[in-house]
């Protein structure tokens, strides 16, 4: 059942990234071949991994116009050969593009997405598995591998599992599943692959990549976490991750759409709605906003939404991003542009581009219902659970009682030990 969440919760995300790139797009999927091309590719990336071995597609068995043979792989190079049983190896994987940038090669090795990638057998013996590199065109290509899985007796082993968020699309979850040879409380110190680290007393943990530098189609992480017990002894586990640059590829389909991180419950005062915001100008050319528009969404859900067009100086202390730069800054709506019952604001800044076309930065705000009126008695229930109510109060210390505590909050701070 819990595999079965965690597939549903990545498939969510891969249809709301989806959708995000056909919302900018929507004019032109029955008419431009290059952008149907770049959607298989996109689907490629973000079809959900499995626990199993994903059999590779085998071009004899499809017709050629749809997908052809090439000749990407020139080397499949393995960290280690044997390797024990339960213990991870990285697997890199060497190519070449014949039909354009490198950049625009994606990868699955065994069951994992992206390049390189950490796997593991937990079974001693010849195993094989398959990796398969595909272009934004019609070229696919794979090669068979096998590896020796030999048992190496008792040694302190660390399995670290990695998953796409399944409610926030550029975060990605780290938990560890199992662990041998290692007694009392531990230690976790984490290496997230792109420069960033923590320590927890527990094995589970997020990280957004959001601010990641976009240079192709795929990018990929080796995360690894070494665990100290009370003994002094350690071992380390590692696992990949890998993510589609969904803007990078809306550059590529025509109408580019920049990466923002923010925190979707903002400050409220009498005056303002607040947030603080950090953009990334992944492009080679600079970006100015000039328009603004926002959507307000009632809290009454059978209401249509409002939408006022606004200049973006209204609301941001700067429009300006320089390329392949971040702008941190205070996002501040004033209420008295809001219709009193909005409890969803959507903001979309868009500004001019090269070749007559628009680059556009979206924030998705919730905002808690400012009067009775404005709460739908339907589904609030009354919690009556005194352990609940304990750590709804703990949760609101810690995330602050100025937005609404949500189950997916008290499941996180349940796994990282802090309710």
């Amino acid at each position: 059942m819990k595999r079965t969440y965690i597939i549903m919760g990545i498939i969510i995300v891969s249809v709301a990234i989806f959708l995000l790139i056909r919302s900018v797009h929507n004019s032109n999927l029955d008419s431009s071949s290059k952008t149907q091309s770049l959607l298989n590719v996109f689907q490629f990336m973000a079809t959900p991994e499995s626990q199993e071995e994903i059999p590779p597609v085998d071009p004899e068995k499809v017709e050629m116009y749809e997908i052809e043979q090439a000749h990407f792989i020139k080397e499949i190079l393995l960290e280690k050969n044997p390797v024990c049983a339960g213990e991870d190896f990285k697997v890199t994987v060497i190519a070449k593009n014949p039909f354009g940038p490198d950049a625009h090669l994606v990868y699955r090795i065994s069951n994992k997405l992206g390049n390189p990638a950490i796997l593991r057998f937990s079974r001693a013996g010849v195993r094989e598995f398959y990796v398969t590199v595909r272009d934004e065109g019609k070229h696919i290509d794979m090669r068979k591998v096998q590896i020796n899985v030999v048992d190496c007796g008792e040694k302190p082993l660390v399995t670290l599992s990695a998953r796409l968020h399944n409610l926030e699309a550029e975060s990605a979850i780290f938990e560890i599943t199992s662990q041998k040879g290692l007694q009392g409380k531990c230690t976790y110190d984490w290496d997230f692959g792109d420069g960033t680290y923590a320590s927890t007393h527990t094995g589970y943990i997020t990280h957004s990549y959001a601010s990641r530098d976009q240079k192709g189609l795929q990018s990929s992480f080796i995360v690894q976490v070494k665990v100290t017990d009370a003994n002094g002894i350690s071992a380390v586990g590692r696992s990949s991750i890998s993510f589609p640059n969904v803007h990078y590829l809306s550059n590529l389909m025509g109408n580019p759409v920049i990466p923002v991180l923010y925190n979707k419950f903002p400050s409220i005062d009498g005056a303002y709605i607040t947030v603080e915001i950090n953009m990334k100008n992944i492009f080679d050319e600079p970006i100015a906003f000039n328009t603004a528009v926002l959507e307000c969404r009632p809290c009454n859900t059978t209401l249509s939404p409002d939408y006022k067009n606004i200049n973006p100086d209204q609301i941001l202390e700067s429009t300006f991003i320089a390329p392949k730069s971040s702008v941190k800054q205070l996002l501040k709506v004033p209420k008295s542009l809001l219709p009193g019952s909005t409890c969803n604001l959507t903001i979309t800044l868009s500004g001019p581009y090269p070749d007559k076309r628009e680059v556009y930065a979206k924030i998705f705000l919730n905002i808690p219902p400012q009067s009775k009126e404005d709460i739908d008695t339907t589904r609030d229930k009354i919690i009556t659970d005194d352990d609940m109510i304990e750590k709804l109060n703990k949760a609101a210390q810690i995330l602050g009682k100025d937005r609404p505590i949500t189950p997916q909050d008290i499941q996180k701070l349940e796994r990282e030990g802090k309710l």
